[in-house]
């Protein structure tokens, strides 16, 4: 955590935004977090922090392909000493000297997979504690949207996130979701570009980490904190998200109802044939969402542990949706776990199998009236992938999540895919 100087005159420059607009934009607190959770990496060295991802582009440079994907996080977070500003105030002049190691950073994501961070992907903006580095990966991660810090206002509403540091209850470091509040002020003289003051606290580890409005928008990185000279009162800080927009020529938007979740269009047909009851072409449409950008048309080990998380988590929203919470992945999980992982057992409780040594119900019982868990059904898989899949559910933390209240923002075009 950076604590800067004092600032004298804090609470300046409001600029005044429509109280009607903001709140038909405004996301559940449950909305805001998954979007935190989904596009926010920790920062893995010799002092812990945070990032959010801003960017991702297709790359199939060096014979590879995948994505390379830009984190954002602030320039004292990659240095071994956070005092020695001199290495925060000149872009693209960052070295190994007073960095964290030679190789690079570690980052790590929403589905715990680590990655290395090259030093030569390291960017410093030029006047304010901010910076990007980045990584390649196979997998499809989320990327936050980018808001306008400008718009913010006293009336804002916004949150933060971050991995906060392992406590004495924890042994790991811990997401920290903190929310809503309100904007106290912005000082745009403030050093180091921390202009945005708030009041939910920030604790070591979460430097780097988002400030995020109430419409799911990134509109700031954390990093600091200020004790107000007047009252006493520690004033924590974030660097508005403009600076690093116009630093990287990143257009910024206005609406960020949608979640930032990939070709939602693509899940219009599965979400109607659910409406519809027609579960056996639903279930076919679900395996048809997950193997799309392969060339297989079955499963295997390398395909399960590549599965987008987003798009994992919007399957089961809308199969535990449209069952009333009979279907759906993290249904069929509570139920793993609950026979604790015996296949046989398993495939019993959810109809699969008449009997533990029965043979299996062909075809599957496409109706509400299947047993809890059913669907989809054990077409979708073989026996054989069926613990590494939960596994990669339990990674994508999709096995926990069964409120559908969400569905409506994350699914909202009603165009054809």
């Amino acid at each position: 955590m950076k604590i800067l100087a004092p600032i004298n005159s804090l609470i300046v420059g409001l600029i005044a935004v429509s109280l009607t607009q903001q709140g038909l934009l405004a996301l559940s607190q449950r909305e805001v977090e998954e979007i935190a959770k989904q596009t926010t990496v920790k920062i893995i060295g010799h002092k812990p922090g945070t990032g959010a991802i801003v960017q991702k582009q297709k790359d199939t440079s060096k014979g590879r392909q995948g994505y390379l994907y830009t984190v954002l996080t602030n320039c004292h977070v990659l240095l071994l000493d956070s005092n020695d500003r001199k290495f925060c105030n000149q872009e693209n002049k960052l070295t190994s000297q007073g960095m964290l190691n030679s190789t690079g950073y570690r980052v790590e994501t929403s589905d715990r997979q680590q990655y290395i961070s090259e030093i030569s992907s390291v960017k410093i903006h030029p006047n304010a504690d901010l910076a990007i580095l980045q990584f390649f990966s196979t997998i499809e991660y989320e990327t936050v949207r980018i808001g306008n810090a400008e718009e913010l206002s006293g009336s804002s509403k916004v949150y933060v996130f971050g991995w906060a540091v392992p406590s004495k209850t924890s042994r790991d470091r811990r997401a920290r979701f903190l929310g809503p509040g309100n904007i106290l002020g912005i000082d745009r003289k403030a050093a180091g570009g921390y202009q945005i003051a708030h009041k939910l606290e920030l604790v070591q580890g979460m430097s780097g980490g988002s400030l995020l409005h109430e419409n799911g928008c990134l509109v700031g990185i954390n990093g600091g904190g200020d004790r107000d000279p007047n009252t006493q009162v520690i004033e924590f800080l974030s660097v508005p998200i403009n600076l690093y927009a116009s630093w990287q020529n990143i257009q910024v938007v206005a609406d960020c109802r949608a979640t930032p979740l990939p070709d939602n269009n693509l899940f219009k047909t599965l979400r109607s044939l659910l409406e519809q009851g027609n579960w056996q072409r639903a279930e076919a449409e679900t395996k048809k969402l997950m193997l799309r950008g392969t060339d297989q048309t079955y499963f295997n080990g390398n395909i399960i542990n590549n599965l987008s998380c987003s798009n994992l988590k919007i399957i089961n929203r809308l199969w535990v949706q449209y069952s009333s919470g009979r279907f759906g992945f993290s249904v069929q999980g509570e139920i793993w776990r609950g026979v604790k992982n015996d296949y046989k057992q398993f495939e019993e409780r959810v109809g699969w199998r008449r009997g533990y040594e029965g043979p299996l119900t062909n075809p599957p019982n496409y109706s509400l009236e299947a047993k809890k868990g059913h669907l989809p059904s054990y077409k979708l898989l073989a026996a054989s992938d069926f613990g590494t899949f939960l596994n990669r559910l339990e990674k994508c933390d999709a096995l926990s999540f069964t409120d559908s209240g969400i569905i409506e923002n994350i699914i909202s075009s009603e165009s054809e895919p």
